[in-house]
């Protein structure tokens, strides 16, 4: 069943903004987006992870979904679901990162799976790339890479500048971590990376471990250096952002330096980051958008501070998230900015002093009065966001947003601005 609404993102009046609304601030509301809301699908069990893939190589975009079970793709422009793999792996799936694996032209993909209920921390989740068959009426098969316990996030990245991808996969806690632990007695977390095998089907992927000095990572995102060609990778952690760079002149050893303090009001509670992207402003200025703390209530936006050595400015823009579980960056109006995209996964509890319900909101930086104004969809209250994604589905020039929600719902916001 496929439906689409017409409606507007409303702004909150500056009386209702969190801490980074100031007295003698002119109310926001001048800017106002219209989307337009296509409901893809109704039945997916929880939408794990969204990415956007050109699948069948026509030059178009198609949505990709991670469900418990399986993992399927939506044919941009019909969304005519198809299904790449279907219990072929150890439920549940949860991560996934698309890159031409093989060689071959055609885009593949590397898989997260085994993401068990109860945090289960000394059994090993899997790791694995999907190659698709002669045609995509054949089946795709599932080839092994490794494994690690509690395997969650993973990207591509150029992590030596050679144009050569790695995949680095992060799990979200470490070996033997206990709940009663705080999941911070256990080993840290090792974030791998796997250089791509001249032969990814037949030969051996050897993991190198980056880092493996923090606890709980929930996100990780890979971001050019600024010392060297190639990409770093920010991890949202237990310890808030922190950079995992090479430690010296050599790319041989990498390790976590913290950059972003994170939220650690509760020490022995969740803490840190949660979710982490990079977004740039008209200026150049680059900024760090996050969740705070795991699992968090709070948009927080990071700005680079003045001297390396420093940590970068945390500046908290709302506090009235039950649940956030999802953050992209992308320039929705095109005015140079980039807004931040956030994903709400729960309703509040009853005990919360605020109304807003689960969904999709956007921040707009507005260089008039140089801060971040919230804007809320009007379909509050149903897509309990699980993952989002950005990308212009249509070629008109303006992306667009895909959420994928816990309670079934896969939904497009087309932007229309």
């Amino acid at each position: 069943m496929r439906r689409t609404l017409l409606f507007a993102v409303l702004a909150l009046p500056a009386a209702l903004l969190p801490v980074s609304a100031q007295p003698d601030s002119p109310k926001s509301g001048t800017f106002t987006w219209r989307f337009r809301v296509q409901e893809i699908d109704t039945t997916i069990k929880v939408g794990y992870a969204v990415t956007i893939a050109d699948v069948n190589g026509d030059g178009k975009p198609d949505i990709v979904v991670v469900d418990t079970n399986e993992v399927v793709w939506y044919e941009n422009p019909s969304w005519q679901k198809r299904v790449i793999i279907k219990d072929q792996t150890k439920e549940d799936n949860v991560c996934i990162a698309a890159a031409d694996i093989d060689g071959d032209g055609q885009i593949d993909f590397a898989l997260g799976a085994g993401w068990l209920p109860g945090f289960r921390t000394k059994e090993n989740a899997t790791i694995q790339w999907l190659k698709r068959g002669k045609s995509l009426d054949e089946p795709w098969s599932v080839i092994h890479i490794g494994d690690e316990p509690m395997v969650h996030r993973m990207c591509f990245a150029d992590l030596e500048g050679n144009g050569k991808l790695h995949l680095i996969v992060a799990p979200l806690m470490g070996r033997d971590s206990t709940r009663n632990g705080n999941w911070s007695d256990g080993r840290p977390v090792r974030i791998l990376d796997f250089a791509i095998p001249a032969d990814p089907v037949n030969d051996k992927w050897t993991p190198r471990v980056l880092s493996e000095s923090l606890q709980v990572v929930h996100a990780i995102t890979p971001v050019a250096s600024t010392r060297r060609k190639g990409f770093d990778v920010l991890a949202a952690s237990y310890e808030g952002v922190s950079r995992i760079a090479p430690l010296g002149s050599t790319l041989d050893k990498w390790g976590a330096k913290l950059i972003g303090a994170g939220n650690q009001e509760a020490a022995a509670g969740a803490r840190g980051s949660s979710e982490i992207q990079v977004g740039k402003l008209r200026s150049g200025a680059q900024f760090l958008a996050t969740i705070e703390p795991w699992h968090g209530n709070q948009v927080v936006i990071y700005s680079a501070p003045d001297s390396p050595d420093k940590l970068w400015d945390r500046d908290l823009k709302d506090s009235r998230l039950h649940w956030g579980h999802a953050i992209a960056c992308a320039d929705l109006d095109g005015d140079g900015n980039d807004d931040v995209i956030v994903g709400v996964r729960d309703d509040p509890r009853p005990n919360d002093s605020f109304p807003d319900r689960r969904g999709v909101r956007v921040y707009r930086y507005s260089e008039d009065t140089r801060r971040w104004d919230r804007h809320v969809m009007s379909d509050a209250g149903t897509v309990a966001v699980e993952a989002l994604a950005v990308a212009d589905l249509n070629a008109d020039g303006r992306p667009d947003i895909i959420a994928a929600g816990r309670n079934g719902l896969l939904r497009i916001y087309w932007n229309e601005k």
